[in-house]
């Protein structure tokens, strides 16, 4: 199945095609929306990636180690759900079946505020959210507790796992997470009180450690990125955050981070190591090709889309 994920020679293919249907048709040879016009890439991607979830399961038989990383999705999902009703829309249109339970079931269970089917940590997650947007009117803090409730129900979820490569990639994505966090709140100077409530729990570095970085400023935050095992990986940007300057570069080297990790299990031959690899690999292949297919009909110029490609596991 690897041999069929896009390449990065075939990604740039994409961002060089004259025109989208010749871009999206790359794609389509690899399996990713055929039959499909270019127009409805974003149900293509969706149907792609959950086909992906529905194969890995059954060849695991049936373990639920991958619902790990759908409760992003199921985030997603409750966002929709507390946004949507405070605006009083309809979330339908903003909402995806790749989460762990039905779009219709958790819009059920919402509507009874009673979330049996979801992990705990969301259900804790998707309370605190309507509550504190009832009582603030700030939508970013939905974002937020609701993030923290996807990583902490990945850590519980990983730990009930004796596997050591799940845990690390777990981590690792909790780390990354409190990294970009730390960094994109720095640089608006956000209150640090604000920060503890952001930072989440579980990863190889500690809450305590990020606040204290995070209340020294910019520099303390740089060098403590640093002098973290992010560090090596990282590097290439500290001199635009040092400067101000734009997060891309950053952005891309934290998901490169976790592309790279992968390589940890590429040799493993047996267990469910391979498949975990093959789910992060396809949903990086997605993103790559959300961000081509989206850039091109943007008008967004072909170097610029280059810039923001990650690196592909193909």
């Amino acid at each position: 199945m690897e041999k069929y994920l896009l390449t990065s020679r075939q990604l740039i293919q994409m961002v060089e095609a004259h025109t989208i249907d010749e871009a999206y048709k790359i794609a389509n040879d690899a399996g990713i929306g055929a039959g499909t016009e270019a127009a409805d890439y974003e149900n293509a991607l969706k149907g792609n990636l959950l086909d992906t979830y529905e194969l890995l399961g059954k060849l695991s038989g049936g373990t639920g180690v991958f619902s790990i990383f759908r409760y992003e999705y199921d985030g997603l999902n409750l966002k929709s759900l507390v946004k949507s009703q405070a605006l009083e829309k309809d979330p339908r249109s903003t909402m995806t079946e790749l989460g762990t339970i039905p779009v219709e079931t958790i819009m059920e269970q919402f509507r009874q505020k009673k979330f049996e089917k979801l992990h705990p940590a969301l259900a804790a997650g998707a309370l605190d959210a309507l509550d504190t947007l009832a009582r603030t009117g700030d939508p970013q803090l939905v974002d937020v507790i609701l993030d923290k409730a996807v990583l902490e129900a990945m850590r519980q979820e990983a730990g009930a796992y004796d596997n050591k490569f799940i845990r690390k990639l777990v981590a690792a994505r909790i780390d990354i997470a409190n990294i970009r966090c730390m960094v994109r709140l720095r640089r608006i100077d956000g209150a640090t009180d604000f920060f503890k409530r952001i930072v989440a729990p579980g990863g190889t570095m500690s809450e305590n450690s990020f606040v204290e970085a995070y209340g020294k400023g910019m520099d303390s935050v740089i060098a403590f990125v640093e002098s973290s095992s992010y560090g090596a990986a990282l590097e290439p940007a500290m001199a635009s955050l040092r400067a101000g300057g734009s997060l891309t570069l950053f952005e891309k080297l934290c998901d490169n981070y976790m592309v790279r990790l992968l390589d940890d299990a590429r040799l493993i031959p047996f267990g469910i190591e391979p498949l975990i690899v093959y789910l992060s690999a396809k949903e990086n292949e997605i993103k790559a090709v959300r961000i081509i297919l989206a850039s091109r009909l943007a008008g967004v110029d072909g170097e610029q889309i280059k810039e923001r490609l990650r690196e592909s596991y193909a």
